[in-house]
């Protein structure tokens, strides 16, 4: 991409400001996936962070802290996948896999022997008995535990294998190890036992961890899916208080090949499924990608309702290829809204290659596809990578409304035909008013903020 087009891709970081408009995450985005939400990604982050790139791939929204006794968890029938393309063409050249596994273990109760399969006291309807001070306490009666593998130029390794998984916040007496009414930025005792890497072996230049976490994400929902109702006040972050599962791996930079890279995370299922009459599941046949997330809000509100599912089930490497794809992105429906709401004065007309641009194209302009670009040779600010703290909503809704609208051969801003200023500057005010996260970040790895408690 040439200088006055990156400029242009990243000057929208600059036009944050307060505002009274949004739109969402991709929580419960599409009619398939808001049935299954252990493969529902919710958000996919990626920031430089020294000379580390930090990835975080956030899963199972609306996670409510009280929601036992089957609190929430990883799917042992889900493969979750991060992919990142390092040569521009859409397909993944890494790809970090995470395959979980679950235990049922009996409960510290003393045993009174077994009847038919059954043992009393041992066998617990309880997620965790009370007093869990770490990742792998005999306390947790659902445990969980993950194996992380690497593939890359035709090969694979095993990084981590039976790594513990963190548990739920259930409260105060089960688990006393998390932050419980008390807010802090530093690593709970529960976190950091799950916190795996560096030593030596495969897993020497890597930080893991996985697990339940605060929703780093923040936006109203409630009046952005009621037909964009904002004329009045309060604006609250809709997603405070709730919980997601969250994989963050930290690599170094150098494990990539270029500093030019697009980064998207998807769940995949079994082809079949069968449910057996006692209860079990058996699957059978290859992996098929029921969820993919890269950029922000894209199936959200961009993809039409009737081709959410497909979205879903849809590679990047294809994007542009793709009719139906590309007619959505360049002939969006909310710019259209924006306008009819009377929170722009008219709605860029299509095509919209600006957009196109943004979301298919990396950061040297090579047609990728629709993912999370970054230029890991400079900082980290949405739309170039993703941090933890970037107002996404704000951003992105102003790049929907027309803030990248200009005329990409020289750089120069498009104006509105009534020569009533420029698209960019009347796009400029949207926003949802909800501008941070309700929990403060943590300072160090694993970087999200601890799971709210159930019973703090």
């Amino acid at each position: 991409m040439s200088a006055p087009a990156l400029a242009s891709r990243l000057v929208v970081v600059s036009l944050l400001c307060s505002a009274s408009l949004t739109w969402a995450s991709s929580h419960r985005e599409a009619p398939l996936i808001s049935n299954d939400p252990a493969a529902d990604g919710t958000d996919m982050y990626a920031w430089k962070q020294g000379t580390n790139l930090v990835l975080v791939a956030n899963y199972y929204p609306i996670g409510i802290p009280y929601g036992g006794p089957n609190y929430y968890l990883f799917d042992d029938n889900v493969l979750y996948e991060i992919q990142i393309d390092q040569t521009g063409d859409g397909a993944p050249d890494v790809r970090y896999q995470f395959r979980f596994r679950t235990q049922i273990r009996p409960s510290p109760l003393p045993s009174v022997g077994t009847v038919a399969g059954y043992t009393p006291y041992r066998d617990s309807f309880l997620y965790a008995f009370a007093g869990v001070k770490n990742a792998t306490s005999p306390e947790i009666l659902r445990y969980q535990t993950y194996t992380l593998t690497k593939l890359a130029g035709g090969s694979q390794q095993v990084i981590l294998k039976d790594a513990p998984v963190a548990p739920n916040n259930v409260g105060r007496l089960t688990t006393p190890g998390y932050p419980q009414a008390t807010a802090t930025t530093a690593v709970d005792p529960i976190t950091q036992s799950a916190i795996l890497g560096g030593g030596t072996g495969a897993a020497a230049k890597y930080k893991v961890f996985a697990g339940p976490r605060d929703d780093p994400f923040f936006v109203n929902l409630s009046k952005t899916f009621d037909f964009l109702d904002y004329s009045g006040q309060p604006n609250r972050d809709d997603l405070a208080g709730l919980n997601v599962l969250s994989m963050v791996l930290e690599v170094p930079l150098t494990e990539f090949s270029s500093p030019h890279l697009g980064i998207w995370t998807t769940a995949s299922r079994p082809k079949h499924t069968t449910r057996r009459p006692d209860g079990g599941v058996d699957t059978q046949g290859g992996w098929v990608q029921v969820s993919r997330l890269g950029n922000p809000l894209v199936n959200e509100v961009v993809v039409p309702m009737k081709f959410k599912d497909f979205f879903n089930a849809s590679k990047p490497q294809n994007d542009l290829s793709t009719p139906t794809i590309v007619a959505i992105v360049t002939n969006p429906e909310l710019p259209q809204l924006l306008q009819a709401k009377g929170f722009i004065p008219l709605a860029p007309p299509a095509p919209r290659t600006d957009l196109a641009t943004l979301f298919t194209r990396d950061t040297q302009g090579r047609p990728s596809g629709e993912m999370l670009h970054i230029n890991t040779g400079v900082d980290t600010a949405f739309p170039n990578g993703r941090r933890l703290t970037d107002d996404v909503t704000d951003i992105a809704l102003r790049a929907v409304g027309g803030a990248f609208y200009t005329t990409f051969a020289d750089g120069g801003p498009a104006t509105l035909p009534d020569g009533g200023g420029t698209f960019a500057a009347a796009a400029s005010g949207l926003g949802d008013g909800v501008n941070a996260n309700d929990k403060a970040f943590l300072t160090t790895f694993p970087y999200l903020a601890a799971p709210h408690s159930g019973n703090p």
